[in-house]
């Protein structure tokens, strides 16, 4: 009977799994309203999922650190799982001596791409959770880049986004 209302709900849930913590640089947000920045770090080598899993949830503690005058409080997070063959909305932006290199996007373009919101606050954890197609597509290909657009505050170059305490988990 147990087995019946378990295919009956149509997903299993599998066990948490431990992912590596991420430490992104960011660029200063001012310039970049309207616009989703994709960081040149892979935050998902390695953690590919089966085809078979579905519905990839990663919850964890982010943690916004400025050590100057960043007062970043929100940002909506995006996952690509390759930043090649960009759409045209897409420009990489080389590094500079105030801006690590980065690829721009219009944030309108990046709908598709969207996983989650943050809520931060300087030096303090907060409790997120991610999910959805986007993040599905990226663990699959055991690739994923993330994107940020800046929503609330903004943050200056040297500033750090911390996400530690990672789970992801995932359906049958």
């Amino acid at each position: 009977m147990g087995a019946a209302l378990l295919t009956g709900c149509g997903l299993i849930p599998t066990p948490r799994v431990d992912v590596d913590d991420v430490s992104l640089i960011l660029p200063a947000s001012g310039p970049l309203a309207g616009k989703v920045v994709y960081l040149e770090r892979d935050a998902l080598a390695g953690h590919r999922i089966p085809a078979a899993l579905q519905q990839l949830t990663l919850d964890g503690q982010a943690t916004y650190r400025t050590a100057a005058l960043g007062t970043l409080r929100g940002a909506e997070l995006y996952v690509r799982p390759a930043l090649s063959a960009l759409p045209a909305s897409c420009a990489v932006s080389p590094a500079t001596p105030t801006a690590p290199r980065m690829v721009v996007c219009d944030a309108a373009g990046e709908e598709a791409q969207r996983i989650g919101r943050l809520t931060l606050e300087p030096g303090q954890q907060r409790a997120f959770t991610l999910g959805g197609p986007a993040l599905d597509q990226a663990a699959r290909a055991g690739s994923g880049y993330f994107g940020l657009r800046f929503t609330e505050g903004q943050s200056v170059f040297g500033d750090s986004l911390n996400l530690s305490d990672i789970t992801a988990r995932a359906r049958l």
